[in-house]
């Protein structure tokens, strides 16, 4: 699962007062971090 739909993402966007490409990058780079760390579970940091 590559991550939330867009509509979610702009659900998210709206929510947390930051832009949708601001949104995407979070995802982006926590995919990455995962991918990197190379864990299969979102967890707290």
């Amino acid at each position: 699962n590559p991550g939330p739909a867009k509509g979610e993402k702009i659900m998210l966007a709206i929510i947390t007062k930051m832009t949708l490409t601001q949104v995407s990058t979070w995802f982006a780079n926590a995919r990455r971090r995962l991918k990197k760390e190379n864990k299969m579970t979102w967890a707290p940091r």
